[in-house]
């Protein structure tokens, strides 16, 4: 499985739609500090899990990154202006509904059964129907976002794979790129061992739901497959980076980054990085982990704490269950069994 060549953005002047660079992957993968890195860089903006817009930003209240309620920041009303001609136009709860309809939320069938749809939509009529509607509501979206913004190239990191299958649907209108960012199978199922209060008023639900090491390798095992899928069978552009790379030496990893799409980034567009020290802007990023909503001085570290903290069974558990692809991303030496 190796990385699809990767055609840069068209500059400015020549280009023809609006862009957008979509991060795939993993929850917990390390997703929102990368888009925060990649949204101070000049010519783009990052604007977190942006399907989670209209039940965390407008429903809930949950605060922009930039500090105001998602309803009154002066970004996002503008956008809400620009695109629906103010937010109380807008349905959240429809467009809620469509959403999670597309992971197959409230059916039978778990979330990777959607994919097939989602490649193929002809094959359920009524799944096609929602599927439609959301993507009308999506690319309204991201033409307001991209007037608003002065046409800069749309850092999107809700990475889900009903969302970056949804996405890849718009691709006559937007041009559409994928950064395929992955994290160490045990970090991630680590993550999703602790107790995280969520962000937002639902109070019978105030703490994010854990998952077991199994679940957790299985779901991250299938995460990662389906971006591999989406570059092999809709020839989407996609380009792969390990979380641990990124955060090893964040200027390379966003040059890198650059030169893969097409980003012109000089000396002086870095200078809020000094070695992994990051001065930060507020941003606007309408959701995902609590760090968007830091700004100033950060150290950017690497979250390795599931080598003390991961008890030595959930780690075999773990290791076990993704090594074939911990091998294939770099993550454990060839010759681990």
């Amino acid at each position: 499985m190796p990385d699809r060549q990767v055609r840069p953005f068209p500059s400015d002047d020549a280009r023809e739609r609006p862009r957008i660079l979509a991060i795939a992957g993993t929850g917990q993968n390390g997703s929102t500090l990368v888009s925060r890195l990649l949204g101070e860089l000049p010519g783009l903006v990052a604007i977190g899990e942006v399907g989670r817009l209209w039940d965390k930003g407008l429903i809930e209240g949950v605060e922009c990154s930039c500090g105001e309620p998602v309803a009154s920041c002066p970004f996002w009303s503008e956008v809400g202006r620009t695109g629906f001609g103010g937010w109380d136009r807008v349905d959240a709860e429809r467009a809620t509904w469509l959403r999670e309809s597309l992971v197959l939320k409230d059916s039978r069938f778990p979330h990777p059964f959607a994919l097939p749809f989602l490649l193929a939509p002809g094959l359920w009529p009524s799944y096609r129907a929602r599927l439609e509607e959301y993507q009308a509501l999506m690319s309204t979206l991201y033409g307001a976002i991209d007037e608003v913004s002065g046409g800069r190239i749309i850092v999107d990191a809700m990475k889900i794979p009903a969302h970056v299958y949804m996405l890849s649907g718009l691709r006559q209108r937007y041009d559409i790129r994928y950064l395929h960012l992955i994290r160490d199978s045990r970090g991630v199922a680590n993550s999703n061992a602790k107790v995280v209060r969520r962000q937002g008023s639902l109070e019978d639900r105030p703490f994010r739901g854990q998952r077991g090491p199994v679940k957790s390798a299985v779901r991250w095992t299938w995460f990662n497959l389906s971006s591999e899928v989406l570059a092999g069978v809709r020839r989407m552009p996609m380009s792969r980076m390990r979380y641990e790379e990124f955060v090893g030496d964040p200027a390379a990893a966003l040059r890198v980054v650059g030169d893969r799409f097409g980003i012109e980034i000089g000396e002086d567009d870095l200078g809020f990085l000094q070695g992994r020290e990051a001065d930060l802007l507020p941003g606007h990023l309408v959701a995902g982990n609590r760090m968007r909503l830091h700004s100033g001085p950060i150290t950017i570290v690497e979250d390795a704490a599931w080598r003390r903290d991961l008890p030595e069974r959930s780690q075999r558990i773990v290791t076990t269950l993704t090594w074939p692809l911990l091998r294939h991303y770099g993550h454990l030496p060839s010759g681990h069994p």
